[in-house]
């Protein structure tokens, strides 16, 4: 029945499809989708995008259109301004047609010739690697105007925080996407207070990020803000909030990929994939999890994880079924790495000498998950040490 829609959707589109092939005989262009349903896959891959054009203004124009489902409308406006997008009632029926038969195959973004790391990181059609290195040579695309900046300043004030240095953190929840299966990806955000504790007694305010979340932080600090459970929580201030941070610290959530828009430093904790490492130039310090084997008792070493490709695996209860059990990073884990990313900021420590005693593991991920670690991404030294046998 599906299908039956869009066929009747492509026959009143005809005329459309025609004069795609009318303008294809003078001007060479694109048709891809714009991933929207999720923050992650709404930011990065288009910063790239923008970026490389940037680079290139000869680079062949795409034409999008976003899902129907808009993860942040602040972002899906300031994309709106800066790209050729048409409406998805329009092109999604087309697009479903030209993927689906090779006679279209002009129309979509071709990546046959590009190289396998970045085939490896494309998602429905979308590229998802900065292989060009963009990011970190151009300033970030998305602007705000006078009414936007003086929104932004009133909430700060009203914070609190106008004028002062402030970072934020977040956990990934099931709140956010519904989820009925516990994700491996999903965290106590209590677990992380130790931590922000300590960077708040560095001088640091901090914020609470999240949507839809509904269990708010169990204490009162007037230098810790909980925006995510307050009424003031929206899709622009989602965005301007990060934009004026210092920093973050993060499980690997949409926003990581937001502070990518920034290129704002990451502290990645609660780590599951670190396949997509390439995705963060400025993912500096990740704090990974560890998995049990249930029948031995004993913790498993990551080389052997990756072997086994438990990283793709998405659900606590998967891995349950397999005789495992995924551990999230302890109160006091997360503590000593947010001691340590103070430490790697502020340049307290040798960043090349820790990338060589963590050579092994480096190695490891480049040999069964096929990325490397270009950016020099750390894994937090406290953790390193106290868990030197998993990493051999």
């Amino acid at each position: 029945m599906k299908n039956y829609k869009i066929y009747i959707k492509l026959f009143f589109l005809i005329p459309i499809i025609l004069l795609f092939f009318t303008i294809r005989i003078f001007k060479n262009f694109k048709i891809s989708k714009l991933i929207s349903h999720k923050i992650g896959h709404m930011a990065t891959p288009i910063e790239i995008y923008i970026c490389e054009k940037k680079d290139d203004p000869k680079k062949t124009p795409v034409i999008w259109f976003f899902e129907k489902k808009i993860a942040n409308q602040f972002l899906k406006k300031q994309w709106s301004q800066k790209l050729f997008i048409l409406p998805w009632q329009i092109l999604e029926p087309i697009y479903i047609l030209f993927k689906k038969y090779k006679i279209f195959n002009i129309f979509l973004v071709d990546f046959s010739k590009d190289s396998e790391e970045v085939k490896k990181a494309i998602y429905n059609g979308v590229k998802h690697i900065d292989d060009k290195d963009v990011l970190l040579k151009h300033s970030p695309s998305i602007e705000f105007n006078y009414k936007e900046k003086k929104e932004g300043e009133h909430y700060l004030k009203k914070i609190g925080i106008q004028n002062k240095k402030f970072f934020v953190f977040v956990s990934r929840t099931s709140e956010f996407h519904n989820e009925i299966e516990k994700s491996v990806r999903n965290s106590d955000i209590c677990n992380k207070i130790l931590g922000v504790k300590f960077l708040v007694s560095k001088g640091y305010k901090a914020i609470r990020m999240g949507k839809y979340e509904s269990t708010k932080i169990n204490f009162s600090d007037s230098d810790i803000v909980d925006y995510a459970t307050s009424g003031d929580r929206s899709d622009f201030l989602d965005i301007y909030l990060i934009s004026k941070c210092e920093f973050i610290v993060s499980d690997s959530t949409g926003n990581t990929a937001t502070a990518n828009l920034f290129r704002k430093p990451c502290l990645t904790v609660n780590e599951f994939t670190p396949h997509s490492l390439e995705h963060h130039p400025e993912k500096l310090m990740i704090l990974p999890k560890k998995i049990k084997n249930l029948h031995t008792g004993k913790l498993i070493s990551f080389e052997e994880a990756y072997k086994k490709k438990f990283n793709y695996i998405k659900s606590y209860s998967q891995f349950n079924e397999l005789g495992y059990e995924v551990i999230e990073n302890s109160e006091f884990e997360i503590k000593k790495a947010t001691e340590s990313f103070f430490d790697l900021i502020n340049n307290s420590f040798s960043l090349n000498e820790t990338l060589q005693k963590q050579k092994r593991y480096w190695q490891n991920v480049e040999k069964y998950i096929g990325d490397k670690n270009k950016y020099k991404t750390i894994i937090c030294p406290n953790f390193y040490l106290n868990n030197n046998d998993l990493f051999q």
